[in-house]
């Protein structure tokens, strides 16, 4: 591990797939909402309106906003921490432990094939423990990340 890097914890490095996902998914969310901004064309009539007539428009408008916002400050907030696992994933100096780290934690292997893909006489729990090792060691060495 580089100098000055932040330690991470193993439920933080598993959330790298969730967040993917997750960006994904307001990404789509994201999507929607501006497809239902799109004006459609309104019905004409000569009639009068009902008295106490509200603005549909005027009042969803507000609120697509708001919620366009709060779906891209979500993304922005995935983005960073999605970036802060990568950097820290590929800040280990070790090549062999950085590759184990890949496949599990940006690949999204189960530990097996980790262990298969990592080569040498590998197992589930070498590979696994070699993780936890690394990034215990690495907490406890800056216990203020």
């Amino acid at each position: 591990m580089k100098d000055g890097e932040d330690g991470l914890t193993i439920g933080e490095l598993n959330q790298l797939h969730s967040l993917k996902e997750f960006i994904a998914h307001e990404k789509d969310r994201l999507d929607d909402l501006r497809a239902s901004l799109e004006l459609k064309s309104p019905v004409l009539s000569d009639m009068p309106k009902a008295p106490g007539a509200r603005d549909k428009l005027g009042e969803t408008v507000p609120k697509i906003v708001d919620e366009e916002q709060m779906i891209l400050d979500n993304i922005a907030a995935c983005e960073e921490l999605r970036q802060r696992l990568m950097k820290y994933i590929q800040s280990i100096d070790d090549l062999k432990l950085r590759h184990i780290m890949i496949l599990r934690f940006i690949d999204d292997l189960p530990w097996v094939e980790v262990a298969e893909k990592a080569g040498g006489n590998e197992t589930e729990n070498s590979v696994k423990n070699a993780v936890y090792r690394h990034v215990n060691r690495t907490n406890i060495e800056n216990p203020d990340a």
